[in-house]
């Protein structure tokens, strides 16, 4: 690959056991897995399968994409339709494409596009992910500066035209996902006080935990249910809440100076900051 690659490629859902998949096992060396992402590196799906799960499972897969290191990238074919998660998007049929100042994968598979992305997403311009005279065929989404990359392309990636084309499929992969940034090593994740492993879970509590002036654990953990910006299930949230008050991480809905401390060592201090100015 043209640079260091971070984590796996790997095709879930229904893509894993497609034909279309087939010709990323052989382009990309992806690995067919389960319904769902997981791990650090590259998911790739079918796009339709997401506009058409549950609100729940789309969340699921977003959240995946909170920790560094990770991209999931939905690929055709799509639905004619809008979609809400993560922010709006909505897919039409294509116009008329011009690729004559675009280059590499988009100018090649620009003949096979049948679709176009209009969206609060934003244009992955470094891979061409617009066209020439306007017309966007790739998009991605950053939840905060220190996420992975929820992606949609209208490029068939699985066309057979990448077969002979390997090098320009496994460059434009590497460059989406250099925008997720390098995965958390392991002890990077792990930040102890008393023994107590803090998870992204655990971290993601503790930025809505920064992000404003709780007046209690209950207000706290009613807020983070209603949430835009930061997504984690009412039972998972008040297990978190009930580890960190268990260590002295957290007190009442409020970081402790021990939290604090933790957070601003994290891998998420910058995202932190950003927040706790936002509700200054």
């Amino acid at each position: 690959m043209r640079k260091l690659f971070y984590g796996d490629i790997l095709l879930i859902g229904k893509l894993a056991s497609h034909a279309r998949g087939r010709a990323l096992t052989t382009s990309l060396h992806a690995v067919p897995a389960g319904e769902q992402p997981g791990g650090n590196g590259v998911c790739l799906a079918f796009a339709n399968e997401f506009q058409e799960g549950s609100d729940g499972l789309k969340k699921q897969m977003i959240e995946w994409t909170l920790q560094p290191g990770r991209t999931l990238l939905l690929l055709p074919p799509m639905k004619i339709d809008d979609c809400k998660f993560p922010v709006a998007w909505r897919v039409i049929n294509a116009g008329t494409i011009d690729s004559s100042k675009n280059k590499g994968l988009s100018k090649l598979l620009s003949a096979e596009i049948k679709y176009e992305l209009i969206s609060d997403l934003q244009p992955a311009k470094l891979i061409d992910g617009e066209w020439s005279r306007g017309g966007v065929n790739t998009a991605y989404y950053k939840k905060h500066p220190n996420s992975g990359v929820f992606a949609v392309t209208t490029l068939p990636l699985w066309s057979l035209t990448t077969l002979d084309h390997t090098q320009q499929l496994i460059d434009w992969i590497v460059e989406l996902h250099e925008l997720a940034g390098e995965p958390i090593e392991q002890e990077e994740l792990v930040e102890q006080s008393d023994h107590l492993t803090l998870t992204p879970d655990h971290y993601a509590l503790m930025l809505h935990l920064v992000s404003g002036n709780w007046k209690s654990r209950r207000v706290a953990l009613s807020s983070l249910h209603d949430s835009e910006v930061l997504v984690l299930p009412d039972e998972r949230a008040t297990q978190c809440m009930e580890e960190l008050e268990k260590y002295s991480i957290v007190d009442d809905g409020k970081l402790t100076n021990d939290g604090k401390m933790a957070l601003s060592a994290s891998p998420f201090a910058a995202y932190a900051t950003t927040l706790e100015c936002e509700h200054d």
